[in-house]
């Protein structure tokens, strides 16, 4: 009797385990589940911790498969079938960490890659980077890559917008100044003056505080004898950085120029002299008038002044045509040899368009000067 009731207590706890288990909401279910799914997640993490002790540091977490179609691909060399097929078979969280791992394996080739290699390396990275634009290894990978194509002033833009973008990384500063050390100690060695005043001006509009550009665009200033630039450039830097290394000797050598003899060359104009002078950027013809207490442009000369110039007031001034009412400016400086004034005011002759301008007593009085008739030459010497 005793077994036949046991047998039925049996047979109802089955029937209501089973009526259970085919409830929607069953909570024999949701027990099993729960237990398995911890089991398997633990299990699941075990694995990928031990995975991932083994790979190099420079790797990123998600190896995908061995025989993952894309991972073949890549392996085959298919850049960019593998990049077509990581697009459309796996998850964004996987995407980044995948090709990733397909950089930093590309990255250890750099070296020895071939021109043609170089070439699918970049428009590998650059497929990648339409779909991902921000994405900062890849934006760097493809910053090595003109590096080692020897496009060296494409990697220093690149390396530039990089830093704008993601200036937390410093060491990326320090990665732009020796490119462009290197592009602008190149264009040195070439006395190739206007081409590195051209790409130092551009690359210090970025970096104002670089003084290992101020040096360079400095030293081809200098080499071209446009000492008014090179001292605009130099003198607007604190007292401390004049005091660096390659500053201070360039400083010098500005000075030295100051103090020396200048002879400027003059060219015959009926019983006057024209020169050269620099005003603005700008080469103008002035006659040497030691009446005139101001310079004068005419109206076509200063139609040619570009920048740096500002208005200041109109003023009445005696001419030979009576007293008339003219417009000044102030421009950055006048050059005339290596001698310059900084700031230097000017007079505009609205009236007059043809023949050279006036070079006055407001440039002239700062020197010693006379002119040598004989040998047609204009002799400045510093007052002491």
């Amino acid at each position: 009797m005793k077994t036949i009731f046991s047998l039925i207590l049996l047979c109802s706890l089955s029937l209501n385990i089973y009526l259970d288990w085919q409830r929607p909401n069953s909570f024999l279910k949701s027990v099993f589940n729960d237990e398995f799914e911890t089991v398997l997640v633990t299990h699941t993490k075990t694995n990928d911790t031990a995975k991932t002790s083994e790979k190099p540091p420079y790797q990123a977490s998600f190896a995908p498969a061995k025989n993952h179609p894309a991972e073949q691909r890549f392996a085959n060399g298919d850049l960019l079938g593998a990049l077509s097929q990581w697009r459309t078979s796996t998850s964004h969280t996987q995407s980044t960490s995948t090709v990733h791992n397909w950089i930093n394996k590309l990255k250890n080739a750099l070296n020895s890659a071939t021109s043609t290699a170089l070439a699918e390396y970049l428009l590998f990275v650059q497929n990648y980077l339409s779909i991902v634009p921000n994405d900062f290894v890849a934006l760097q990978f493809e910053a090595e890559i003109f590096v080692a194509q020897g496009e060296r002033v494409e990697a220093i833009y690149r390396y530039i917008r990089l830093f704008q973008q993601y200036p937390e990384h410093a060491y990326l500063k320090e990665v732009i100044t020796e490119l462009i050390s290197l592009e602008l100690n190149e264009l040195l060695e070439q006395s190739n003056w206007h081409e590195l005043i051209e790409k130092g001006q551009i690359w210090l509009s970025e970096q104002p505080d670089n003084l290992v550009l101020i040096a360079h665009i400095a030293k081809a200033f200098l080499a071209l004898e446009n000492n008014l630039e090179a001292e605009l450039l130099l003198t607007q830097l604190s007292k401390q950085q004049q005091q660096h290394q390659l500053i201070a000797p360039l400083l010098a050598e500005l000075n030295s120029k100051h103090q020396q003899v200048e002879t400027i060359p003059l060219v015959r104009h009926g019983e006057h002299y024209i020169l050269q002078a620099r005003i603005a950027g700008q080469q103008i013809d002035l006659m040497i008038d030691t009446g005139a207490s101001i310079t004068a442009l005419t109206s076509t000369q200063f139609d040619l002044l570009a920048y740096d110039v500002n208005f200041l007031t109109a003023r009445r001034v005696s001419t030979a045509n009576g007293v008339v009412e003219i417009p000044f400016y102030q421009s950055t400086g006048i050059q005339i040899g290596s001698k310059q004034q900084t700031p230097f005011e000017f007079g505009v002759m609205t009236s007059s368009t043809q023949g050279p301008g006036l070079l006055g007593m407001n440039f002239l009085r700062h020197f010693k000067f006379e002119i040598d008739q004989q040998n047609a030459q204009l002799i400045l010497k510093p007052r002491q």
